[in-house]
């Protein structure tokens, strides 16, 4: 078994042909051994609580030294998945006798960070669309473009914070903290023994903020901390988990929760309230009602204390794991007239399109730096654009964008989620409103 899934691993690595890899996956649709690595792998809802940093302190006895059995090895660590001492000590104890490469795709394996060039959806393309489990949360629509889904509807609003999303999923007894993409977020000391009070029969969704900043701090500098908090090895302390909604387990692995918005959200601040935790927060209502002239009133009264905009939900809506109506998001967005240098091919649907301009704008300083725009393009403008590009290259356009950044590796400046919004033919300089 662990033979031919090396075999596999380097048919993997020796390409970086998207049709190759699939072919190299085919040849093992009947290998259910092999199948059943790649599972262990690939599916975010196995966890083995093992880190880079946790391997490098344990060290192998070679007296109990196996080599044995790497069917078994998987099984033991889909039981014993929390990363105590005597389980790195296991691993390393099965490895003892590997030569380094194998070795080094056994530790990519339990760690679950092994690096092939594929995708969950290459892999359910391949071998089935439910091979693996994809990790879907409710993605929200614009108000902006769906202001009239709100017409004689009820609705609540709440904040919108600028964190790193998570999910919170109780694996048995053992909590899981999960990035929007799937990802373990791994040793949140802290939350994982805060969190032991919750129900482990429902999925948290909220975002991850840094406790307590200064209140010189803006919101970009909190969230380049917040990340990297939650990037780092290790234990992980000082971050927040800022709780926005609440679903049962079991529906939203079926992708749907029909309990309504407000029914969730209340229950979920009812919850956290009687528990009285220091890093779970409450994400509370600010307004509940069918008056949609509040919402820029409120937009106004939040924006003014450095908020970064509000999020919207029909009051007996459902939650739904995908980008829908049922979630609105309201943006203060800044605008700005910029020069594209150039632009570039898209990929996948976008493949013989328009993927992304690169443009030119002025930063606080006064100097002038260059970021891609690559959303707000139609699909008519991606091909319009692509066959025609005197049509905007060297032409000013004008952008939406929610704040300038520093950077954090050198002194440039970047445009946060810049989106193209029209080419302007009056005008030939760059400028920021």
């Amino acid at each position: 078994m662990l033979d031919r899934f090396v075999e596999l691993v380097n048919k993997l690595r020796s390409t970086s042909g998207r049709l190759e890899k699939e072919g190299y996956l085919r040849e093992y649709a009947d290998d259910k051994e092999v199948k059943s690595v790649l599972h262990f792998l690939f599916n975010p809802y196995i966890v083995t609580g093992i880190s880079d940093k946790k391997l490098k302190k344990g060290n192998a006895m070679p007296l109990l030294a196996s080599g044995g059995d790497f069917a078994g090895l998987l099984e033991y660590f889909r039981r014993n998945n929390t990363g105590r001492d005597v389980d790195v000590e296991y691993l390393h104890n099965f490895a003892i006798n590997l030569d380094d490469e194998t070795r080094e795709i056994v530790f990519g394996v339990i760690k679950k960070d092994l690096k092939l060039g594929i995708q969950e959806k290459t892999l359910n393309k391949v071998f089935g669309a439910d091979f693996i489990p994809v990790m879907n949360v409710m993605l929200a629509e614009s108000w902006e473009e769906n202001k009239e889904f709100l017409t004689d509807k009820e609705f609540i609003v709440s904040m919108k914070l600028d964190g790193v999303r998570a999910v919170l999923i109780f694996d048995g007894d053992t909590p899981v903290f999960y990035s929007r993409g799937g990802r373990v977020i791994a040793d949140l000391v802290e939350l994982s023994a805060e969190v032991m009070a919750l129900n482990p029969d429902y999925v948290y969704d909220g975002e991850l903020l840094l406790t307590n900043p200064p209140d010189t701090m803006k919101a970009a500098e909190i969230y380049r901390a917040t990340v990297k908090i939650t990037a780092s090895d290790g234990e992980k302390r000082g971050v927040d988990f800022n709780v926005f909604d609440r679903v049962l387990k079991v529906d939203f692995m079926n992708g749907r929760s029909d309990e309504g918005a407000y029914s969730r959200k209340t229950n979920l601040e009812k919850e956290l309230k009687k528990i009285k935790s220091e890093h779970l927060i409450p994400l509370g209502i600010l307004y509940k009602g069918s008056d949609t002239a509040q919402i820029p009133v409120l937009m106004d009264k939040y924006t003014a204390n450095g908020e970064e905009g509000l999020m919207i939900n029909p009051s007996d809506s459902p939650y739904e794991c995908k980008r829908t109506k049922n979630l609105l998001k309201v943006k203060k967005f800044h605008t700005a007239d910029v020069r594209v240098l150039s632009m570039e091919e898209g990929t996948g649907a976008n493949k013989g399109k328009l993927g992304a301009v690169h443009v030119q704008f002025i930063g606080p300083d006064g100097g002038k730096y260059t970021c891609k725009v690559g959303s707000g393009f139609k699909q008519d403008e991606r091909e319009l654009y692509f066959a025609n590009p005197d049509e905007i290259v060297g032409k000013i356009i004008e952008i939406g964008y929610f704040e300038l950044s520093k950077n954090q590796n050198d002194d440039n400046y970047s445009l946060r989620f810049p989106t193209f919004k029209h080419v302007r033919n009056d005008k030939d300089e760059i400028s920021m409103h």
